[in-house]
């Protein structure tokens, strides 16, 4: 499969990236940099892989004062960690990359569920995600 990667396949690479990271302590500069020499091929769109992975890691507070008002009788500290990555990266999305339209990085984000989370992830991730974007 020549070409280039799809925003996709780059979006999905940085929640694998993200959520491995979730995990450690170490800065996630330093990470990266080891990430991209193991994986040269992974970031795909390197600058919106790069643009996310910061975005999150730098704003989580922020992003998860966001959506936790959304949660539905849920603490944060319960959600199970992939979930909470793709909440933070579709509301990171939503608030701070206006080239992606609200309905993209909703849709992404459930797709994402479906393929890595529970089996009531996406349907969850999606109730969380419309309500915040009601609330906008």
């Amino acid at each position: 499969c020549e070409g280039k990667m799809s925003r996709s396949e780059t979006r999905e690479n940085a929640l694998l990236f993200m959520f491995q990271s979730y995990f450690r302590t170490d800065p996630v500069a330093g990470q990266l940099e080891m990430f991209k020499e193991l994986y040269p091929d992974v970031t795909g769109d390197a600058v919106y892989f790069t643009d996310i992975v910061y975005g999150v890691t730098n704003k989580r507070k922020e992003i998860d004062d966001k959506f936790v008002p959304f949660l539905k009788n849920w603490k944060i500290e319960r959600l199970p960690t992939l979930d909470r990555i793709v909440l933070e990266m579709a509301v990171y999305e939503i608030l701070f990359m206006e080239d992606i339209p609200v309905s993209v990085s909703i849709n992404e984000a459930v797709k994402l569920s479906k393929k890595y989370g529970t089996e009531n992830s996406s349907s969850y991730i999606n109730g969380v995600l419309s309500s915040f974007e009601k609330s906008l």
